[in-house]
């Protein structure tokens, strides 16, 4: 390793000095063998995987519509939605259609644990820009 010929800026140092020990000596052999840029992309890379927060595979969510009680169990690629009105449904996934979301609906049955009447199960085909119902 040439450490004499290395040259980190100011900027530069400010991304080494947030990293740990490890990494501050995996940032300074990549600087030597791969150069300096493409050592501060791969630590930038693992900085973000470790310090943002990601999304949760499951969000519950409920909501009162009107007299009726609308309760939503949304994953990545289904929604699921339960409630005692089959309007408040057809409302809430019109809703989401014209917000973008592709939906298509699948058939599935009631298990025990829903206690609302109603279970009606889409798959998340894609989202695209509002639609104008005008």
């Amino acid at each position: 390793m040439k450490l004499n010929e290395l040259e980190i800026f100011e900027d530069d140092f400010d991304l080494f000095v947030a990293l740990d020990d490890e990494d501050k000596i995996e940032f300074l052999f990549d600087a030597t063998q791969i150069g300096i840029e493409a050592s501060i992309i791969k630590q930038v890379g693992k900085l973000a995987d470790k310090y943002v927060t990601k999304k949760p595979i499951v969000a519950v969510q409920d909501y009162q519509v009107g007299p009726y009680r609308l309760a939503i169990t949304q994953y990545p690629d289904k929604i699921h939605i339960n409630s005692n009105s089959l309007k408040a449904i057809r409302k809430f996934v019109n809703k989401l259609w014209n917000d973008g979301l592709i939906l298509s609906k699948v058939k599935s049955k009631k298990t025990a644990w829903d206690m609302y009447r109603y279970l009606r199960v889409y798959n998340i085909i894609g989202k695209v820009q509002p639609f104008c119902s005008n």
